[in-house]
């Protein structure tokens, strides 16, 4: 197994948490949901635990995969950064787009 493939799976795993579809409803909160958890501490308030979870596994995934790979690409914190910001603001046009099918 290869030493970044971890780190990636981190980065994918917190975008599934963070993204949301186009009905503005967080993929990390049906997830929860469909396991039986209230993604909020308190209710419909509190502390929104995918969005914790997502940060952690989002900043834990950059920095291993930036840790290891600086070296061969200097610019790998860009383009990661750049690709998080594409998908996150593409998903909700996406799914608009299969849902409309």
């Amino acid at each position: 197994m290869k030493k970044g493939i971890p780190y990636f799976l981190m980065i994918l795993a917190a975008l599934v948490l963070l993204v949301q579809n186009h009905q503005d409803v967080s993929v990390g909160d049906m997830i929860f949901s469909s396991l039986g958890l209230d993604p909020w501490t308190g209710g419909s308030t509190g502390y929104h635990l995918p969005v914790i979870a997502g940060l952690a596994l989002l900043v834990a995934g950059i920095f291993g995969t930036v840790r290891l790979y600086r070296a061969k690409y200097p610019r790998i914190l860009s383009w990661i950064l750049l690709a998080c910001m594409v998908v996150i603001y593409a998903f909700p046009l996406i799914t608009r787009a299969i849902g409309s099918l």
